[in-house]
């Protein structure tokens, strides 16, 4: 508003200079000629100032972060109940043909969608094995599987999100030396040195030594390398029998202050920092989905008469906050 003023003065100025400049000698009009183009000049450069001003006050961009828990027109925000027979691939995308764990490797073959569910596949594959290591034993455990995500393969973001209500519908298989997942990714999961709260690794369910019915949840941040660090669920806290042959709601409620996971609505781990959680931050960093299977040596090693399993997913969603009961 100051601004305005200011150039509504100096407008004025001009023209009543430019009224006065129809009478008057030569050598005085070339002087007040000379005058008004001063004025002028500075009023343009004072103009684009101003311009700038306003232009950086009107489109001062927002951190990737800037999410407010639990606001927005739609609570619903992101939903696939994978009806048809392709994946959505508005929604999803496969994962990268990447090796894991030292045990698996995820294929495109191994993910397809059919009765209404995520089928994502796992069998040995022993010649696979052997192209990847000399060691017989791992190489005779290794597993081709499927994993998709809502980033794309060129890294192109499809859907990612922070604070909100997570959940899946999930049957998970019981076979050892593997495991389902359903987590969530970050770009900025490598940052170091905030406690997490620039990027973490959350990961809703883990089916880890399924065998002994165990499943827990995970936090990992700072990295990978030698700043990592990590926090897990309470190995004596599963509040249900997830491996009876059907599916089971695995949900995170992630908010400013705390995560809070739950199956099938029953709580089995909050994280609100201090000590306890090694001093970890609340990611304020939005992250991707992943849905996966995988092998590893530590885990133990596959049943001998193991050929192939699959984890089924009846759906996906979630919301800027969870919805009343």
């Amino acid at each position: 508003m100051f601004a305005e003023k200011c150039k509504i003065n100096l407008y004025h100025v001009i023209a009543a200079d430019i009224a006065e400049l129809r009478g008057g000698n030569k050598r005085r009009n070339c002087m007040e000629a000379w005058k008004l183009f001063t004025i002028a000049a500075v009023l343009a450069v004072f103009g684009i100032i101003a311009g700038f001003i306003s232009c950086a006050n009107n489109n001062e961009k927002k951190d990737d972060n800037d999410f407010e828990y639990g606001k927005g027109t739609e609570n619903l925000i992101f939903s696939d109940d994978f009806d048809g027979t392709e994946l959505n691939k508005i929604n999803w995308d496969l994962c990268p043909e990447w090796d894991r764990q030292g045990r698996s490797t995820w294929k495109d073959d191994m993910v397809y969608v059919s009765g209404g569910n995520l089928h994502l596949k796992f069998k040995r594959d022993a010649a696979l094995g052997a192209s990847k290591s000399k060691n017989s034993a791992i190489a005779n455990n290794w597993i081709r599987a499927g994993a998709v995500r809502t980033r794309k393969k060129n890294d192109t973001i499809l859907f990612q999100n922070n604070y909100g209500y997570y959940e899946a519908r999930i049957k998970f298989p019981v076979v050892s030396g593997t495991w389902g997942a359903f987590w969530l990714m970050g770009t900025t999961v490598g940052s170091v040195g905030n406690g997490g709260k620039d990027g973490t690794e959350i990961d809703i369910v883990e089916t880890i030594r399924n065998q002994n019915g165990e499943y827990n949840a995970a936090l990992h941040w700072d990295g990978y390398g030698a700043d990592h660090k990590s926090v897990g669920s309470d190995k004596n806290n599963r509040p249900v029998n997830i491996y009876d042959g059907e599916f089971h709601v695995f949900a995170l409620d992630w908010s400013p202050t705390e995560y809070v996971f739950s199956v099938d609505g029953k709580e089995f781990w909050r994280v609100d920092g201090g000590a306890k959680f090694q001093n970890v931050g609340i990611n304020k960093k939005p992250n991707y989905i992943k849905l996966t299977v995988e092998s590893a040596d530590w885990a133990g090693d596959i049943p001998n008469d193991f050929n192939e399993s699959e984890m089924l997913v009846d759906y996906v969603r979630v919301y800027r906050k969870k919805p009343s009961e």
